[in-house]
């Protein structure tokens, strides 16, 4: 998963939304693709009736799958090694066409 999905997430204590790549403070009460709410205060009810309350660093995209934001920066950075390394390929193979 990319940061840039659309997504909700407890940071710093607070319930931010992830719009188009953009990190912003949530507003208001949200209904997700999937029909969970996820309110203000970082309550989940989910479409089967049961609730619960989001954590520090969890997150929700607007399907309504929860997931460690700990796992997303991760892969977040694994895809961004990955692009370097494949910059430095393409900087080889173009210095190698000079010579």
């Amino acid at each position: 998963m990319e940061m840039n999905e659309d997504m909700v997430m407890m940071r710093d204590g607070r319930m931010m939304v992830v719009r188009d790549g953009e990190l912003m403070e949530m507003e208001e009460d949200m209904t997700l693709l999937d029909g969970t709410r996820v309110t203000m205060d970082g309550t989940i009810m989910m479409t089967d009736g049961t609730t619960r309350t989001m954590m520090e660093g969890e997150a929700i995209t607007m399907d309504g799958e929860l997931m460690d934001m700990e796992a997303v920066e991760d892969e977040d950075m694994d895809d961004m090694e990955d692009t370097e390394d494949m910059e430095e390929m393409e900087d080889m193979e173009t210095n190698d066409d000079i010579s």
